[in-house]
């Protein structure tokens, strides 16, 4: 009888384990899996959680986790041999680039005695972020990268340019090795994609130990920002060349169109960040970590990402990666689907409901209307949550819109939205 208990007991031990068995006797990818049968728990107010995650269940798909490895050939390429180049004048040295094309359009930056340390240290992290791709696993080649057509295209479409060239309408291109508020501008703008991709990868990678690592990468890809960020505040009433405007105008155009590529979330912010929804600092609204109200940074999945790059292509040819990239993850294909995973969370422990990736669902829009009242301490917080606000221009990221013309240099970074007064009042229309 004992035996009997004892094998019983090791039997039922092996079933609520399988989870933690990638490929093993799982069934097909779909809802959230957890070992964790104390639950369910309500955990309704962390929405904007709750939506990453299951974003990322849909991501996920029948993709593995050397898929996502392969995918991270490209991110971490692109972004270790702009900053490597940048700062020392020339690329991945070894085994890093594994063959891989030179980088179209790459230099050594003009940088002052000022910035050039900050970006050694990052150039030098971001190799060891394209070292931890190789000892993970990874094969593939660097892709083709152009850094030369992918920040005038990209910047391009920050300004809305359609058809003409960042050439035509202001006279030169744009270069980002110019000096140190080009170059940091271009590697902020970088950075971002990656921080909030890693992140975005640490939910969906079954293999704790590659989990580990991914979460390493968005961690100090998040660092990495917040001293860019520091750097450009610091420079925010510099001008950025071609295009006659300050910093800070500059990069509110690029958070506006990184939000508007990834799907309707509201996810992206500038140096300044006056929506009262999130964390908005009174009178100054600096914003050197971008995060939710709960002072969380965002994710996105891969799929995102490659909308974000490609500028929506739906072939995935971006003009940073001129000839696609590497590896089974190459598309945005589903880039804005949801699956279902928290929903139904199975009573019996031994019995999980899962959803097929076919039966993915569309992101919801964005919050609209007032936020529930029932947030603890909500009136309290200056960055009250009030509704929607306009995300899709550039107003809550600090750009102010009454310069007449482009060709005019913009260096008033007075912002045109106030947060909520403390007590959860909303400012006055006189004041606005």
């Amino acid at each position: 009888m004992q035996r009997l208990v004892l094998l019983l007991a090791v039997g039922l031990t092996l079933i609520a384990a399988q989870p933690f068995q990638p490929g093993q006797n799982l069934a097909p990818a779909g809802n959230l899996r957890t070992s964790d049968f104390g639950g369910p728990y309500n955990l309704s107010l962390l929405n904007v959680q709750e939506a990453e995650v299951k974003s990322g269940i849909a991501a996920r798909g029948n993709y593995t986790d050397a898929d996502i490895v392969d995918f991270l050939t490209n991110v971490e390429c692109l972004e270790g041999l702009f900053d490597t180049w940048g700062a020392f004048g020339f690329g991945f040295v070894g085994n890093l680039n594994l063959g891989g094309p030179a980088p179209i359009g790459a230099r050594k930056a003009a940088l002052s005695d000022k910035v050039l340390p900050y970006m050694q240290e990052i150039a030098l992290s971001e190799q060891g972020h394209a070292l931890f791709v190789r000892q993970a696993g990874g094969v593939l080649p660097c892709p083709q990268v152009d850094f030369t057509g992918g920040f005038n295209a990209f910047f391009a479409a920050a300004y809305n340019l359609g058809e003409r060239s960042i050439e035509e309408a202001f006279g030169s291109p744009f270069d980002p090795f110019m000096n140190d508020q080009n170059f940091v501008v271009s590697v902020l703008t970088l950075e971002e994609f990656g921080a909030t991709g890693n992140k975005g990868l640490v939910g969906i990678t079954s293999n704790p130990v590659l989990a580990n690592g991914i979460a390493g990468l968005a961690t100090t890809a998040t660092a990495f920002a917040a001293v860019e960020r520091t750097l450009l505040w610091q420079m925010r009433n510099d001008t950025v060349e071609p295009f006659g405007e300050t910093v800070q105008q500059v990069f509110a155009r690029i958070s506006a169109l990184r939000d508007s590529l990834d799907g309707p979330q509201s996810d992206d912010q500038g140096l300044v960040n006056s929506d009262p929804r999130t964390i908005a600092a009174p009178d100054s609204f600096i914003n050197l970590f971008p995060t939710d109200v709960r002072g969380l940074s965002f994710s996105r999945t891969p799929q995102q990402l490659i909308n974000m790059y490609s500028l929506g292509n739906p072939d995935g040819i971006s003009p940073f990666f001129p000839k696609g990239f590497v590896g089974a993850i190459n598309k945005p294909t589903g880039y804005m689907n949801m699956a279902s995973g928290l929903e139904d969370f199975p009573s019996d422990p031994y019995l999980a409901d899962q959803e097929s990736v076919a039966e993915v669902g569309k992101v919801s829009p964005p919050i609209e209307g007032t936020s529930p009242s029932s947030v603890p301490g909500e009136t309290e917080l200056t960055q009250a949550l009030y509704g929607q606000l306009d995300n899709g221009t550039y107003q809550t990221r600090g750009y102010n819109t009454s310069v007449p013309n482009l060709n005019m240099p913009n260096k008033n970074n007075n912002t045109q939205v106030q947060v909520g007064t403390p007590g959860g009042a909303l400012p006055s229309s006189d004041s606005m």
